[in-house]
């Protein structure tokens, strides 16, 4: 089943089609959250107990402490391209890590590059969306190794 999800950008609609109910399609409806400036999307790609890891090794428990990095993060709506990603199911878990690079511009114009491996935890739910437990986008920093 496609779920067809409808992003509004300021003086522009786009729509979007997206298969949340395989993890490859709810890692790319994320992202496509992110470009287009879409945090609400972005924060119902998380379970309501789920856990973000910032790129120092900060925790950020519950949809209240994501949304403030989520919110900061689809204000300079950087375009995030996945490399060679590894995936491992075990019935209603999974696991996915990518390489990323991303690109985008701070709200006061700054050009903002970046690169990381993802590691991240997520749970289908009973609707069958997939959904991060975990989400540490920086999966290789260590907290106290930064």
């Amino acid at each position: 089943m496609i779920f067809v999800i409808k992003i509004e950008q300021i003086n522009q609609e786009m729509t979007a089609e997206f298969d949340r109910k395989t993890p490859a399609g709810a890692v790319h409806y994320f992202r496509s959250c992110i470009k287009t400036g879409n945090p609400m999307g972005a924060i119902n790609c998380f379970e309501p107990d789920a856990i973000y890891i910032d790129h120092c090794g900060k925790k950020f428990s519950g949809l209240a402490e994501i949304k403030e990095v989520i919110y900061g993060l689809c204000s300079w709506q950087p375009d995030v391209v996945g490399g060679l990603s590894n995936l491992t199911v075990i019935e209603d878990l999974a696991m996915w890590s990518d390489q990323w690079e991303m690109t985008g511009k701070t709200p006061d114009g700054q050009i903002i590059e970046m690169t990381g491996h993802t590691s991240c935890l997520m749970r289908r739910n009973k609707e069958g969306i997939w959904l991060w437990l975990i989400d540490n986008p920086f999966g290789n920093v260590f907290p106290g190794n930064n």
